[in-house]
């Protein structure tokens, strides 16, 4: 019987910020519920340094040293998971980045149509903390990335610093994600319960921001969809239905890719899409026949839309229904 795709968690952020704490914080919390965590570790030199610490908790440990798990080391992100699912039975992960690694591609990574069917990624958790000083320019994008890509926004260290830096610092942040919630925190100390329930009934304040670590109430978020968001299709592709739907993307998709066969055509078709390029569809060769299905990545844009629009492109849909 195949098994459900394992929730997946994902830590991401500023190099410093603490996310190795909080790491620690969250592993002690689902212990207490009986949960097999597997943690993988993506650290930038090729000693894991952290890993230990967190296999003292959790029930596996999978480091991914030597790179950043966006590039590096991606391939080893997919053999990882799949270690730790299917060997060591882990029913839940979450995976550390290095403060190097690009979240949108470890994203990219963890939403491929293979990996996808051992595990769902369920959060992207971003750990921040001011940086006084200036910061180098690849440190500055991957912080700008993890602000853009998380769900959840956690600022730490938040009595080291004056509460009028401290208000600057905070309100860039709503500026560049006015989706995610956002907790204030000091040393990574937060409510893990109301951090890590369901996304679909979870309330998130009418201003986004969290004192305290702790929920203050208000209207849930039914209105923001996942990052990622897998369509599948059920059967054989309209070739000018999909190119139409192609050329209709919005800006806020910012990545699409997968499989799928056209009706009365040979072969497997790859789907890939990524701003500000268009996209391609290419026929290509597997030994192992995915699951055909489009993977749409993005926020801000009409998900149920675009992915009722993709269905119609099923051939023997109705044009505008899904």
């Amino acid at each position: 019987m195949t098994q459900p795709p394992v929730p997946f968690y994902m830590l991401c952020g500023s190099l410093g910020a603490g996310k190795t704490t909080l790491l620690m914080r969250l592993l002690e919390f689902w212990k207490g519920r009986g949960r097999r965590v597997g943690v993988l570790m993506n650290e930038a030199g090729e000693v894991s340094i952290d890993g230990p610490r967190a296999g003292a908790i959790a029930d596996q440990v999978m480091n991914l040293a030597g790179g950043c798990v966006c590039c590096d080391t991606k391939e080893d992100l997919s053999w990882g998971i799949a270690q730790l699912v299917r060997d060591a039975g882990s029913d839940l992960l979450i995976l550390e980045c290095s403060g190097l690694a690009d979240p949108a591609e470890v994203i990219d990574a963890v939403t491929d149509l293979y990996t996808a069917r051992l595990a769902a990624l369920e959060r992207v958790i971003a750990l921040l903390h001011p940086i006084a000083r200036e910061q180098s320019h690849s440190a500055q994008y991957v912080t700008t990335q993890a602000i853009r890509c998380a769900d959840e926004l956690i600022l730490n260290k938040r009595d080291l610093y004056v509460p009028g830096y401290w208000e600057k610092f905070k309100t860039s942040i709503l500026e560049q994600n006015p989706h995610a919630r956002v907790w204030e925190t000091t040393h990574a100390r937060i409510d893990a319960d109301a951090l890590l329930e369901p996304q679909t009934t979870r309330p998130a304040p009418s201003t986004n921001v969290v004192f305290g670590a702790a929920p203050a109430g208000g209207r849930l978020r039914a209105d923001y969809h996942p990052i990622a968001v897998t369509i599948r299709l059920t059967g054989p592709l309209n070739r000018l239905r999909l190119l139409a739907w192609a050329n209709t993307l919005p800006p806020g998709l910012e990545r699409a890719k997968g499989f799928f066969r056209f009706v009365d055509e040979p072969g497997l078709q790859e789907f890939q899409y990524a701003l500000p390029g268009p996209a391609t569809i290419a026929p290509v060769m597997l030994l192992d026949e995915p699951d055909h299905a489009i993977v749409l990545i993005g926020r801000g844009y009409d998900a149920d839309r675009y992915g009722a629009e993709l269905l119609a492109c099923v051939e023997g849909a109705t044009p505008g229904t899904g």
